[in-house]
């Protein structure tokens, strides 16, 4: 869509019209931001490019099980326990449409919740825990 903005105070030098672009924000479109403590909410699409513009030099991204959702954090907090890797905080995912990344829409928001979710286990350490994401 496009929108004509029309200035006329005559004044020859900036009278005219300008045409502006008008992007349109679908509200059931974007990425699934999830983290290891339960909380949840979804990122648009701008906000999107910004987070995986700013995990470029420090992402790390995997399918989560079987699935065509891709988890990616910071790769710099992955932890290295005895048994495995796991992190804790918070992940953007989307999902693998064929091409490449795709966002999320519908009930494709709570399947890949229930994906992030299955994937979660506890950690105990100093008579705390922590739930934590666990890496392939």
């Amino acid at each position: 869509m496009q929108t004509i903005n029309v200035a006329i105070e005559l004044d020859p030098v900036n009278d005219g019209a300008v045409i502006t672009s008008v992007g349109l924000k679908r509200k059931d479109e974007g990425a699934l931001i999830i983290a290891t403590n339960g909380k949840k909410r979804i990122a648009d699409v701008a906000e999107t490019q910004d987070i995986l513009d700013r995990l470029n030099n420090v992402g790390y991204g995997e399918y989560m099980g079987k699935s065509d959702y891709l988890m990616m954090i910071n790769g710099d907090k992955i932890l290295n326990l005895g048994t495995g890797k796991c992190f804790i905080g918070s992940a953007v995912i989307m999902k693998y449409d064929g091409k490449g990344l795709g966002f999320l829409s519908g009930d494709e928001f709570d399947e890949a919740a229930k994906e992030f979710k299955s994937r979660l286990i506890t950690i105990v350490g100093d008579g705390q825990e922590f739930s934590a994401y666990e890496l392939l």
